[in-house]
């Protein structure tokens, strides 16, 4: 009954953060996705992107919906998995003891690769999704990364149909899982490690101004860490493979790894500000005790 009321904490709380700041993920994964052979965007910065995309195609259709429904369903999962199994896993490695730094982050790294395991076909169909947004007239669109192309996904259940009949599952829903579960695993381990840790080391009462501040702090922390990686499975699931990764690395130098940085930070750390205080909420309102 207690791992059920830590899977009800952790799965909506995590589902509302990341449904309200999806525009921070859809102009990172755009903003990863840009090539500058064939540059779409005049400003390929995060304030030029989200400029240029809210005027063509709007705030909610171009920045906030993309991907949305599918990122929801990924969230629920993934959070319920990521938050949901912490605290357990903690405390069988710590053998009921009391936990340390390792304790904490290799905790959060087991339980968010399992997460990212069992939802990366959502999050491969919410990448293409949010890749593929853009306005639409006559079967093709006519703004964003595919402008010119056909219309490839009517919506999520589209998008995992047609993904699983064209690609396949290796190559397709699971493509680039690898990193996907790399990415989750270090993200995991480095945001729950170091927001427990300040918790205990500003030595403040529990309650919001707590939880905000410490979520914030972790979000962009754990961000920076996984940043690189990020970047690589945001290639990967648009549909590149391992080679296609390699050349743009050669050809525009490793630092682009960061690109998308601050949006990707903002949203990491806006999604955790949000996040963790709800995610406390909920344990309070169930009768769990605090992370």
């Amino acid at each position: 009954m207690s791992l059920a009321k830590e899977f009800m904490a952790a799965g909506p709380g995590c589902a509302v953060a990341n449904g309200l700041l999806n525009c921070f993920e859809t102009t990172k994964v755009k903003l990863q996705l840009h090539n500058h052979a064939r540059p779409v965007y005049d400003t390929p910065t995060t304030r030029g992107v989200m400029m240029q995309i809210a005027r063509e195609e709007g705030i909610v259709r171009g920045l906030m919906t993309p991907g949305l429904t599918a990122s929801l369903t990924r969230s629920m999962l993934y959070g319920s998995y990521r938050v949901g199994l912490y605290s357990t896993a903690k405390e069988w490695l710590s053998g009921g003891g009391r936990d340390n730094l390792s304790h904490r982050m290799l905790s959060g790294m087991f339980t968010g690769g399992l997460g990212s395991m069992i939802s990366c076909p959502l999050d491969v169909v919410r990448t293409r999704m949010q890749a593929d947004a853009g306005v639409v007239l006559n079967g093709k669109y006519v703004t964003g990364l595919k402008k010119g192309d056909l219309v490839r996904y009517r919506g999520m259940i589209s998008a995992f149909l047609t993904i699983f009949k064209e690609e396949g599952l290796s190559k397709g829903l699971y493509r680039g899982a690898s990193v996907t579960v790399l990415r989750a695993s270090l993200l995991n381990g480095a945001q729950l490690a170091s927001y427990e840790t300040l918790k205990r080391s500003l030595g403040w009462d529990e309650g919001p101004a707590l939880h905000f501040f410490c979520g914030l702090a972790s979000g962009v922390i754990a961000q920076t860490v996984v940043m690189p990686i990020d970047t690589i499975k945001s290639q990967m699931m648009f549909g590149n493979s391992w080679k296609d990764v390699y050349a743009t690395l050669r050809r525009n130098r490793p630092f682009n790894l960061y690109r998308g940085w601050a949006p990707a930070c903002a949203g990491q750390g806006l999604i955790m500000v949000l996040q963790m205080p709800l995610i406390e909420e909920f344990r309070r309102l169930l009768g769990i005790n605090a992370l």
